[in-house]
C-alpha cells in the first residue's frame, strides 16, 4: 500500500485484529497439546478445532471493535 492509504485509526485497528489466535496453527498446537495430555479424546478435540477458530475470530473482531472505540 502507498504512504497514506490508510489512516492512522484504521492502522491502529488492523494491528490488533490480525493479531489474533483466529487461525489453524493455533487450533493445531491447542489439538496436539490436548491430544498429548488426553489421547482417548482426540476425536473430539478435533471437532472442537473449527470451533475454536470461529471463536477466536470472533474475539480478535471484538479486539478491533473496542481498539476503534478506544483510539483518540
Amino acid at each position: 500500500l502507498p504512504k497514506g492509504a490508510l489512516s492512522e485509526k484504521i492502522a491502529f485497528i488492523m494491528t490488533y485484529a490480525i493479531c489474533g489466535f483466529a487461525n489453524f496453527g493455533s487450533a493445531g498446537i491447542l489439538i496436539g497439546g490436548l491430544a498429548a495430555i488426553v489421547p482417548e479424546r482426540r476425536g473430539e478435540l478435533a471437532q472442537l478445532g473449527l470451533k475454536s477458530i470461529m471463536a477466536g475470530t470472533m474475539a480478535t473482531c471484538m479486539t478491533g471493535a473496542l481498539a476503534g472505540l478506544l483510539f483518540w
